[in-house]
C-alpha cells in the first residue's frame, strides 16, 4: 500500500510491482483498477547462464506455469509469445548470478526478446547508450535470421526492432515512480499492456546515481531493525521521516534549519552521510574521548558507503563498456581535465605552475579546470574551490595549511561536471582524495611528483625508514596512475630504480618567462651596495632541506660581498641566529620586484640538494646570472659545467667556484651570456602547453635532456 500511494503521488497512471519469482506483494493491491499483476523471473539457459525477465499483466495461473518453465528460457519465452503476454528483458548486459555475458550470450538475447529494459533505477546511467546501440545493430529481419542460423536457435521475435522499457528496480520503495515507461494513447491498463506488446514505448527517468542504491539498501536495513524493535523511541520520529515512514513536518523543519539540509527528500540519506564527518569532528574537538573518537570512525564509514556503492556501479559499467567493444561501439567522452592541487594561494613552485596552467587553459581554450580546497579562496573562471571540512598544517611547513574536502562532494563534482580525467599535482588531502575519486569513477588518473617529500622527511626527522616508506608510497601511486610525471631525468632514474614501471613515467620541463626575468631589469642601486661589492643571491624557501647552511658557510668566506636570501620559511629564525653580518634575509618577493632582485645581482648560488626541477635556477639564468648549483637533486640538469655555470658537491667546491667567478670578470660575463641563451631556449608557454597535452593524453610529451 505504501508503494501504491507513493506511485499515485508521483503521477503514475498504471501501477505494478515485479518482485523476484513471486506475486504475493502485487496481489495485495491487485484490486485497484490501475494495477496489473507482474513478476520478475530468474530464467536459465539450458546451456548455461541466467537472465531476469520482467513479465507484465499475468494471471495467477500464468505465474504458476512460468515458475515451472523458468529453467528453460526457450520454453519460457515461447509460452509468453503464444499467450501474448507483455514482457521485457531486465538490465540486458548485467551478469545475473555470475553468468558469462559475452557477445554470443547477448546475440542469443537478441533472438528472444522484443523489449529491453535500458533504464534501471539502481544501476546508474552509464550504459543506456550501449544497450540501445547494441539493440539497434540488429534491427531488421535479415540480421535476426543470420543470428538464428549462426546459433541454430529458432528466433522468438515478433518485431524487427527492439523497443525499450524502464523500471525503478527499487527494493526499498523510496524511489519508486522516479523512473517510468510511457505508452502514448493508452487510456487503460489494457491499452498500456497492448502498447508494450507492440513496442510503442518511451522511457524516462529523474536523475540516476548511487543515491537510489543507497536509499534501497538503507531502507531495507532500517525496516529489518525496526521490525525487531531495535530503534530507540527518542530518535524514531527522525529515522521514520528519513526513511519515508512518516511525513512529520517538525522533523522536516529541524533537518532543514538545524542541519541545513536542503533539496529533495530522497537525497536525505546521502546528505546526512556528507554531514556526519564534520559533526563528528566538531564533537571530538569539543570533547575528546573514546566515545567521540568512535563516533568519528563510524561517521567516516557511513561517509564512505555511498562512495563504495558508486564504485560498484562504475565497476559494472566498466565491464559493459569493455563488452561493447566487441560490437564495435565506442562511447567517446569529451576530454575534460580536473587539475587538482592542494596549493594555489601559497608562494611556491607548485602554486605558480597551477596558476600558469589555469591562465594558459583560459587563453588557449584547453579543457582544464583547477580544483582546490581552501577557506579563503573565491571561485573564478577556470577555478573551483571546495569548502574544506577543516584545514590542517603541512608536515614540516606548519604555516602552509591544506584543506580537507568533503569526499562525497568531490565525487559529485567530478561526475556532475563531466570530467574525463583527474591530474593530481600535490599529495595533500585534496590530492590523495582526488586520486581515490578518480580511480573510483574509472577516470584516467595522472600524478605529478613536484616535491621530493621522502628526502625532506629524512632531512627533518633523520629517520631513513620514514624516507623508504614514503618512496614506496610514491612508487605505489605511480604504478596505480595512468601516467606519472616527474620534472627531471634525475627523478626518472630515481623512480625507475625504486621499482616504478619505466613506461609510466613522463618527464616534463617547464620553461621560464623571459619577458619578466631579463637582464634589462638590472638596477645598480637596488641592493644599496658599495661600489666594490658583489651580490650573491639565493631565491627559494627558507627551510632546512634547501642547503642554506652551505650558503652561510660560503658567505663567511667572502665577508666583503653581500649574500641575499629571498624567501621565507620555518628555518628563518635559525638562519637569523647564526648568519654572518654580510647575509641579509629580505622575505618574499614577487613579480617585477623579484625580477629586479635577480637582475641586480651578480651570481646565483643555489646549494639545495632536494630540487626536483629548480625553477629559480632558470629564472636566475634568464636574468643573466651565472649559477652555482648542487650536484645532488635535479637543479644541475639546467647547467652545462663551465659554460653557463658550475656544479658543486662539497662546501669547499662552492667556495672555489664562487671565487673563480668573482675573480674573473671575463668568465662571469661569458657565463652570464650563455645562461641567458639557455633560458631563452626554453620557451615557457610551449613547455607548459606540451605538458598539458601530455596530461590530457593528447600528445607525446616533448622534453629536453639537459
Amino acid at each position: 500500500m505504501e508503494i501504491y500511494k507513493r506511485l499515485k503521488e508521483r503521477g503514475m497512471t498504471c501501477i505494478t510491482i515485479t518482485d523476484h519469482n513471486t506475486i504475493e506483494g502485487v496481489l495485495e493491491i491487485a484490486h485497484f483498477p490501475e494495477v496489473f499483476i507482474s513478476c520478475e523471473y530468474t530464467v536459465a539457459f539450458p546451456e548455461g547462464g541466467k537472465v531476469h525477465v520482467l513479465v507484465y499483466g499475468i494471471t495467477e495461473k500464468d505465474h504458476q506455469e512460468l515458475i515451472k518453465l523458468r529453467e528453460n528460457i526457450y520454453h519460457f519465452v515461447r509460452y509468453l509469445k503464444a499467450n501474448r503476454i507483455a514482457h521485457s528483458l531486465a538490465h540486458p548486459l548485467y551478469s545475473v548470478e555470475r553468468s558469462n555475458v559475452d557477445k554470443s550470450f547477448v546475440e542469443k538475447l537478441v533472438l528472444l526478446f522484443d523489449n529491453w529494459e535500458v533504464i534501471n533505477g539502481t544501476r546508474g546511467d552509464g550504459v543506456r547508450y550501449i544497450e540501445e546501440s547494441i539493440a539497434r545493430i540488429y534491427n531488421g529481419w535479415d540480421k535476426i535470421y543470420l543470428l538464428a542460423e549462426k546459433y541454430k536457435i529458432e528466433p522468438q521475435r515478433t518485431r524487427e526492432r527492439i523497443s525499450f522499457t524502464a523500471g525503478s528496480d527499487d527494493h526499498g520503495g523510496m524511489d519508486v515512480g522516479r523512473t517510468w515507461t510511457i505508452v502514448e494513447e493508452a487510456f487503460t491498463k489494457e491499452d498500456f499492456l497492448r502498447g508494450l506488446l507492440e513496442g510503442r514505448t518511451q522511457v524516462g527517468t529523474e536523475e540516476l546515481g548511487e543515491e537510489r542504491l543507497l536509499n534501497m539498501i538503507c531502507r531495507v536495513g532500517y525496516d529489518f531493525v525496526k521490525n525487531k524493535n531495535y530503534i530507540p523511541s527518542d530518535i524514531k520520529p527522525i529515522t521514520d521521516y528519513i526513511f519515508m515512514h512518516s511525513d512529520n513536518p517538525m522533523v522536516a523543519f529541524m533537518l532543514r534549519n538545524f542541519l541545513n539540509i536542503k533539496g529533495e527528500r530522497y537525497r536525505l540519506i546521502k546528505e546526512i552521510a556528507k554531514l556526519l564527518p564534520s559533526i563528528a569532528i566538531e564533537r571530538l574537538l569539543k570533547s575528546p574521548s573514546p566515545q567521540t573518537f568512535g563516533e568519528l570512525c563510524l561517521s567516516l564509514m557511513a561517509h564512505g558507503f555511498p562512495a563504495f556503492l558508486k564504485y560498484a556501479q562504475k565497476r559494472e559499467a566498466k565491464k559493459i563498456k569493455e563488452l561493447s567493444k566487441d560490437f564495435g561501439i565506442t562511447n567517446g567522452k569529451a576530454i575534460k581535465v580536473a587539475y587538482i592541487t592542494d596549493t594555489y594561494h601559497h608562494i611556491n613552485g607548485v602554486a605558480r605552475s597551477a596558476k600558469l596552467i589555469r591562465q594558459i587553459a583560459l587563453e588557449e581554450g584547453l579543457p582544464f579546470t583547477l580544483i582546490t580546497c581552501n577557506a579563503s579562496i573565491r571561485e573564478e573562471e577556470g577555478l573551483i574551490n571546495l569548502k574544506p571540512l577543516w584545514e590542517i598544517p603541512t608536515p614540516f611547513y606548519e604555516e602552509l595549511r591544506m584543506g580537507v574536502p568533503n569526499f562525497l562532494e568531490l565525487l559529485d563534482l567530478l561526475e556532475r561536471e563531466g570530467f574525463s580525467q583527474v591530474h593530481i599535482a600535490t599529495p595533500g588531502p585534496l590530492g590523495l582524495l582526488g586520486f581515490l575519486a578518480g580511480k573510483l569513477l574509472g577516470l584516467r588518473t595522472t600524478f605529478a611528483f613536484h616535491t621530493d617529500i621522502p628526502t625532506y622527511a629524512k632531512t627533518y626527522t633523520g629517520d631513513p625508514d620514514i624516507e623508504e616508506i614514503l618512496w614506496r608510497f610514491f612508487v605505489l601511486l605511480g604504478n596505480w596512475s595512468d601516467r606519472f610525471f616527474v620534472p627531471s631525468e634525475h627523478y626518472r632514474k630515481v623512480f625507475t630504480g625504486k621499482g616504478l614501471s619505466y613506461g609510466k613515467i613522463g618527464v616534463f620541463k617547464r620553461g621560464v618567462d623571459t619577458e619578466l626575468f631579463s637582464p634589462n631589469k638590472r638596477q645598480e642601486d637596488f641592493w644599496h651596495k658599495k661600489k666594490h661589492q658583489r651580490v650573491i643571491l639565493y631565491v627559494g624557501r627558507v627551510s632546512k632541506e634547501k642547503g642554506l647552511d652551505t650558503f652561510l658557510y660560503v658567505a663567511k668566506c667572502f665577508p666583503e660581498d653581500i649574500f641575499v636570501i629571498v624567501g621565507d620559511g620555518p628555518y628563518r629564525q635559525e638562519i637569523e641566529r647564526k648568519k654572518p653580518k654580510n647575509v641579509h634575509l629580505v622575505g618574499y618577493m614577487l613579480g617585477e620586484e623579484l625580477a629586479k632582485a635577480y637582475a641586480s645581482s651578480d651570481v646565483f648560488l643555489f646549494p639545495s640538494t632536494t630540487e626536483t626541477y629548480g625553477q629559480v635556477v632558470l629564472e636566475a639564468m634568464a636574468s643573466g646570472l651565472p649559477v652555482i648549483v648542487s650536484s645532488k637533486g635535479a637543479a644541475h640538469e639546467h647547467v652545462d659545467e663551465g659554460i653557463n655555470g658550475f656544479i658543486a658537491t662539497r662546501q669547499e667546491e662552492f667556495v672555489e667556484k664562487l671565487s673563480l667567478l668573482l675573480s674573473r670578470e671575463d668568465l662571469r660575463k661569458a657565463m652570464s651570456q650563455e645562461a641567458l641563451y639557455k633560458a631563452k631556449s626554453l620557451d615557457m608557454r610551449k613547455s607548459y602547453i606540451d605538458y598539458m597535452l601530455a596530461i590530457a593524453g593528447l600528445g607525446r610529451l616533448v622534453y629536453e635532456v639537459g
